[in-house]
C-alpha cells in the first residue's frame, strides 16, 4: 500500500465522527513502536498489541482514562510523536482503536495527524446473517464480525432457524441433529443432503470472538411459524402430526407450531432456558414473522385452547404463544425481541411491554410499536435494509425479491423527520438484514453485504449527508480490497 500524503484523517475516516479536526504531520506506525494503557484498559490494551504486533512498554500509543465519557465514547489525538485513545470504559477505548486501524489500513501505517472527539447517536447498530438457509462456517462469521466491529457496529443478529434448517444443538433433543439440521437438496436426484448443527464450542468460540469487539450477540429461534424442520424432527409439535419435511424451498409454509400443544410448550421452554445458557448476551429473538393461522383454525387443540383462553379468533394465538414465549425469556433472565408481526392479533391480550419489535416490513410496525410504548429496531426492507436485494435493477446482478441501492442506504434514517420526539425516544438503532435464500457462498454473502453495511453503520453512528457519504465509496472499495472482501464495485 503507498503512502497517501496527501490525505487527511476526515478524508479517511467512516463513520465520519462526531467531530474532527485535521492536523499537520503524520504518526508513523512500525512494529518497534511500544503501547501501554492505564488500569482498566487491559483487554483493549491485549488486543492492542496483538492488531499491530507491538511491545507492551512504552507510550507511543497510550489509552487513558478519561472519567465521565459515555459508554462508547473517545478522545483521539494523533500527533507526530505519540497516539492518545481517552476513554472511560474499555468498549469507548476500543473503538478509538478501531478509527486507528482504519486510518494504518488505508494510509500505509502512516497516519494523518488529527483530533477526534466521538460518540454514536443509537445505541443498536448491528446485522443479521441467516445460517438456516444456508450455514457459514464460524471463521467466515468471525471475518464478518471482525469487520463490523472496525465500523463500529455493536450487534451480530445470528438466525439459526427456519423452515429449511435447524441450527442450535441442545440436549436431550438428538433428532434436531438428525432431523431438523439437515434438508434433502431437491435439486439433485442421488438424495443428498445439506447442513448441519453448529457445535456448542463453534457457538461460544464465536460468541467470544465478537464480545473481545464489544459486539454483543443476539441468537434467533423462530416461534410459532418458519417451524418445518422443528416439525420434521418431532410432528407431535404440529397440529396434523406431520408428516412434515425440512424444507428444500422457500416461502411461507402452512405448517406451523400447534398453539394448542402443551409439549410444544414444554419444548420451546427447555430450549429458551438452554439457548439462554449458552448465549451470555441479554437478549433472545423470538422471531414471530410470517405466521399463517390456517392450520390453528382447523385444529381441535388450538380451538380448544382458544375456548380455554376467551380468544374469539384464531389469530389472537399469536400473540397468546408470544407472551407465553416472552414468559420463558423473561425467566431465563433475558429480554424478547420479535419481528413486527408479533403486533397482529393483539387485541384481546396485548404484548409484554419489555418486548422490543424490529420493524422490517416498512416504519410502520416501528411506529405503531413505539406509539404503544415499545422499544423499536428500525430495519425496513422498503428503505434499504435488506442487504440480500440487488445493488440495482438489472437482470445481471445478483440478489433476492427486491432492489436495495447504495444511494438509498446511505439515505437512510431510523428516524425520519416526519416522527415526533416521543416515537423517536422508543427508536435504539437499526441493522442490516441478510437472508441467504439464494447466497449460497462466503464470497456471495460479502458483495452483497459491502460497501452497504458499511454506509448503513455511518447513519448508526452518525447521521451523514447522503451524498458527501457516497463520496466516501472509494476509500471504502479501498478498504474492502485491504480487509480482502469481495465488495460491489458499482454506485
Amino acid at each position: 500500500m503507498h503512502t497517501h500524503h496527501s490525505y487527511k484523517a476526515s478524508d479517511l475516516i467512516v463513520p465520519q465522527p462526531t467531530r474532527i479536526e485535521d492536523r499537520e504531520g503524520s504518526f508513523r506506525l512500525h512494529p518497534r513502536i511500544a503501547i501501554a494503557a492505564e488500569k482498566g484498559f487491559e483487554e483493549v490494551h491485549r488486543f492492542a498489541l496483538e492488531l499491530f504486533g507491538c511491545k507492551a512498554g512504552g507510550e507511543d500509543i497510550l489509552f487513558k482514562y478519561q472519567p465521565d465519557m459515555q459508554q462508547e465514547a473517545y478522545i483521539l489525538t494523533i500527533s507526530k510523536v505519540q497516539i492518545v485513545i481517552k476513554a472511560s470504559t474499555d468498549e469507548g477505548a476500543f473503538r478509538g482503536l478501531s478509527t486507528v486501524r482504519k486510518l494504518a489500513l488505508l494510509s500505509g501505517n502512516q497516519l494523518p495527524c488529527c483530533k477526534v472527539e466521538d460518540q454514536p447517536e443509537f445505541v443498536w447498530r448491528g446485522f443479521m446473517i441467516d445460517c438456516s438457509r444456508h450455514q457459514f462456517t464460524p471463521k467466515f462469521l468471525k471475518k464478518l464480525i471482525d469487520v463490523a466491529s472496525l465500523f463500529h457496529l455493536n450487534r451480530f443478529h445470528w438466525h439459526l432457524t427456519d423452515d429449511q434448517g435447524w441450527r442450535i444443538p441442545l440436549d436431550g433433543w438428538p433428532k434436531l441433529e438428525s432431523i431438523a439440521s439437515k434438508r434433502k437438496e431437491l435439486n439433485y436426484s442421488d438424495g443428498r443432503t445439506y447442513g448441519r448443527l453448529y457445535s456448542k464450542e463453534e457457538i461460544l468460540d464465536v460468541q467470544e470472538y465478537a464480545h473481545k469487539r464489544h459486539i454483543v450477540v443476539v441468537p434467533e429461534i423462530e416461534t410459532p411459524g418458519h417451524a418445518s424442520a422443528l416439525l420434521a424432527a418431532y410432528p407431535e409439535f404440529g397440529c396434523t402430526g406431520g408428516p412434515y419435511e425440512t424444507q428444500d424451498r422457500w416461502g411461507i409454509f402452512d405448517e406451523v407450531m400447534c398453539a394448542g400443544s402443551d409439549e410444544v410448550i414444554d419444548f420451546l421452554s427447555d430450549a429458551i432456558s438452554q439457548i439462554a445458557e449458552l448465549f451470555s448476551d441479554p437478549y433472545i429473538h423470538i422471531g414471530g414473522d410470517e405466521c399463517p393461522h390456517t392450520a390453528w383454525e382447523e385444529c381441535p387443540r388450538c380451538q380448544a385452547r382458544m375456548k380455554q383462553q376467551g380468544l374469539t379468533d384464531a389469530r389472537f394465538l399469536q400473540s397468546w404463544m408470544t407472551s407465553k414465549v416472552c414468559e420463558m425469556v423473561h425467566k431465563a433472565g433475558k429480554r424478547p425481541i420479535g419481528w413486527d408481526e408479533v403486533l397482529e392479533g393483539t387485541e384481546q391480550l396485548g404484548l409484554p411491554k419489555d418486548l422490543i419489535v424490529m420493524s422490517w416490513r416498512g416504519l410502520e410496525g416501528g411506529l405503531e410499536a413505539s406509539r404503544r410504548g415499545h422499544e423499536v429496531i428500525m430495519c425496513p426492507n422498503t428503505a434499504g435494509c435488506y442487504f440480500d436485494y440487488k445493488h440495482q435493477d438489472s437482470e445481471e446482478e445478483m440478489g433476492n425479491l427486491g432492489v436495495s441501492t447504495l444511494r438509498q442506504v446511505a439515505g437512510f434514517s431510523c428516524t425520519p423527520d416526519s416522527m415526533d420526539a416521543q416515537t423517536r425516544a422508543n427508536v435504539l438503532g437499526s441493522q442490516g438484514n441478510l437472508w441467504t435464500e439464494k447466497v449460497t457462498t462466503s464470497r456471495q454473502a460479502e458483495y452483497l453485504l459491502f460497501p452497504r453495511l458499511m454506509l448503513l453503520a455511518q447513519q448508526l453512528w452518525k447521521k451523514e449527508d447522503a451524498e458527501k457519504l457516497l463520496q466516501k465509496r472509494p476509500i471504502l472499495i479501498k478498504l474492502c480490497d485491504m480487509l480482502d472482501i469481495a465488495c460491489y464495485r458499482g454506485e
